[in-house]
């Protein structure tokens, strides 16, 4: 009688490792056809899949023919017994197995025959399974070798790794190796994301541009390293503003930062820029040759339904140029006036 397996003892870090992956839900790869190609065709199956298992839904990396879901309940999957022993699984007949008796969705599969083996990642974690399935049952007494699925199954657990150390090192260009925020490649695929998702759930999108005030006077006087050292601690205080989830903080380039808040309207942007500008103060920096450093701060805000990331900047950039022009150390909000600091 069929009955839900149980998850795994190492399931907190199985998990971990699955979105340290980012394999769930990722766009389609070569690497991946190619094994579930040749699954297919060395078991002379009618389809083989790669899948990847999560805390609530299997769901399929590469299908070589459309004859199951994309994606499933987990407690629905068969491969949910693979991820619970991490051990491989073969059913001859899937339909007359004991062991899915009773079970909600095989009786509606076209398909009998069945054989999985996990994707193990070190150490010793069933992130995924790799599995052959035909129409017709096998005899109960027919042997399978799984020698050569283990095999593919290995060759995907190394694209995996390389695809994650690939992610880490793309992580890393992003990142502004003084300041430890992201780098402005990093903050523009951030707009282009955070863009695309408010257009498409109508949420607003804002952004503060951050610029220190008379810092070339900094370098001029004192050399880069008193500059980079003013960098460097505005930086920090930058990155302990409180902010949601999803928003974020860039260097945006030379002595200039930007925030970035999906879901803010311009009201709750100036409420933002105005504890950047209290937790700047509290920071206490001191410029090198006089006084505490400052910033001016332009915002700019966009509707949800009509939101171009790159005039949102320019109407930032604009809005930051106008708080300069009223005598920096202050906030002026796009169409606003600046106010008297």
């Amino acid at each position: 009688m069929w009955q839900v397996p149980s998850n795994p003892v190492n399931e907190t870090e199985r998990l971990a490792v699955l979105e340290a992956c980012r394999m769930m839900d990722s766009p389609g790869d070569e690497r991946f056809d190619r094994l579930t190609w040749l699954a297919q065709h060395l078991y002379e199956a009618d389809v083989a899949f790669l899948s990847f298992i999560d805390e609530h839904r299997q769901w399929m990396k590469s299908l070589s023919a459309p004859l199951v879901g994309t994606q499933i309940d987990r407690k629905l999957s068969v491969c949910q017994h693979i991820i619970s022993t991490g051990k491989p699984l073969m059913s001859p007949d899937l339909k007359t197995d004991p062991r899915f008796d009773g079970h909600p969705v095989v009786p509606k599969i076209p398909l009998r025959f069945y054989a999985g083996v996990p994707l193990i990642a070190a150490p010793d974690l069933a992130i995924g399974s790799l599995c052959v399935m035909r129409r017709e049952a096998a005899a109960e007494d027919e042997a399978f070798d799984f020698s050569p699925l283990e095999a593919l199954a290995a060759i995907a657990v190394d694209a995996v790794a390389l695809a994650q150390r690939n992610e880490e090192l793309a992580a890393e260009s992003r990142i502004d190796a003084l300041t430890g925020l992201a780098n402005r490649r990093g903050f523009d695929d951030a707009l282009l994301r955070a863009a695309g998702i408010c257009n498409r759930s109508g949420e607003p999108l804002s952004a503060l541009l951050i610029d220190i005030d008379r810092f070339k006077t900094i370098n001029d006087q004192l050399g880069h390293l008193a500059g980079d050292m003013v960098l460097r601690r505005v930086g920090e205080a930058l990155s302990s503003v409180k902010l949601r989830q999803g928003d974020m903080v860039a260097r945006f380039g030379g002595e200039e930062f930007v925030m970035l808040l999906p879901g803010s309207g311009l009201a709750g942007a100036m409420e933002v820029a105005a504890r950047v500008r209290t937790r700047l103060i509290e920071a206490g920096i001191p410029r090198p040759e006089s006084g505490m450093v400052t910033v001016s701060i332009g915002v700019a805000a966009q509707p949800g339904d009509a939101i171009d990331g790159l005039e949102l900047i320019a109407r930032a950039d604009a809005a930051l140029y106008a708080a300069k022009r009223a005598g920096r150390d202050r906030v002026v909000g796009d169409g606003m006036e600046a106010a008297p600091n």
